[in-house]
């Protein structure tokens, strides 16, 4: 007979994660695993690397390495765990930035104001803050930069199960459209040596990509970084517009305008790519509804069913070709202009 957990028991197991995450929180916040490095550090120099105090950190550590987090050896020094090794910095499939940025600073404050998303129009981070996001983070550098290193990380996510569930149709010319810091836009090209991309993005953000080199080397040669507002126009001439985690930061009406202007901009032929999660239809356990909320407090955008976004896509001159899923939370949504 299998046995049940009580539900009571259910209940605290997800108040207790509410902790569990704010402790992730201090260890990205910190960079513990940057301060233990590739050995073992003992606690009064792992403290002094990151500013705390002792004793407390001693409890901070117990809690995380009660969780997988970290290592704890029979001398008492603390080393990786698997876990752990995902919150260094700079590292291939780091998640420092993102858990961060996810469970402190502005998102965790306003996610205190979710209760008011359900009573008024707008989001929690504008009546928070006074101003929507993009404007924020557009005159908070600091936290934009976090926000850049957040969506780096939850890129990487999406790289592998993406680019291993898909085959991008020929192209020359792959504009992306909102694409960051370029990672993306890199790895679909990778497999194209002979094709070239455009990295479109805000000012801000091409201004930190050029800053922080990530368009260096071969990449520098076949990538043009490209400044301006989606809004009003994207780079004319690409065969294939990608659009990935976009769309979901708005609703309806803005993401008709970004997609009409890439209706405008692509050549005939071409394919628009959508990276983006694909809600389920019937009710089941799925990263998807959380992130919806993350979305009605944060920007204001909505993630959609499959028969959403063929509607999306209509209203902007574009057909729904297929969706196809992937080794990850992701789907990509694959269209063609009409």
């Amino acid at each position: 007979m299998e046995h049940q957990v009580p539900p009571q028991t259910a209940i605290m197991h997800i108040i207790a994660g509410f902790w569990l995450s704010r402790s992730v929180y201090l260890a990205a916040r910190l960079k513990l695993a940057d301060a233990i490095g590739d050995g073992e550090r003992a606690l009064p120099d792992l403290a002094a690397k990151t500013g705390t105090h002792p004793a407390a950190l001693r409890r901070l550590m117990r809690a995380l390495t009660s969780h997988g987090f970290f290592r704890e050896c029979e001398d008492g020094r603390y080393a990786q765990s698997p876990l752990s090794e995902t919150l260094r910095s700079g590292r291939p499939g780091s998640m420092r930035g993102l858990a961060e940025a996810e469970l402190g600073h502005d998102h965790y404050e306003a996610w205190g104001q979710i209760e008011t998303c359900l009573r008024q129009d707008g989001t929690a981070f504008e009546r928070l803050y006074g101003m929507p996001i993009w404007r924020y983070y557009g005159e908070h550098p600091e936290t934009e930069a976090l926000f850049a290193e957040a969506m780096s990380n939850f890129t990487t996510i999406a790289h592998a199960g993406i680019l291993g569930s898909y085959e991008f149709p020929r192209f020359k010319t792959a504009v992306d459209v909102g694409g960051g810091h370029g990672a993306f836009l890199k790895a679909v090209l990778d497999p194209h040596p002979d094709a070239r991309g455009i990295l479109f993005d805000v000012p801000t953000v091409i201004a930190e990509a050029e800053q922080a080199g990530a368009i260096t080397g071969d990449a520098s040669r076949r990538i043009q970084p490209v400044a301006g507002d989606f809004f009003k126009e994207v780079p004319a001439g690409g065969d294939l517009y990608l659009l990935k985690f976009i769309l979901h930061d708005w609703k309806d009406e803005p993401s008709i305008q970004i997609l009409s202007s890439v209706r405008k901009a692509i050549k005939a032929g071409g394919r628009l790519v959508i990276v983006e999660i694909v809600l389920p239809k019937a009710s089941e356990p799925h990263v998807g509804p959380l992130i919806d909320l993350n979305m009605m407090v944060m920007t204001g955008g909505i993630e959609r069913t499959e028969m959403e976004y063929r509607q999306l896509l209509a209203s902007s001159g574009f057909r729904l070709e297929r969706v196809v899923a992937t080794k990850s939370p992701f789907s990509i949504i694959e269209a063609a202009p009409i």
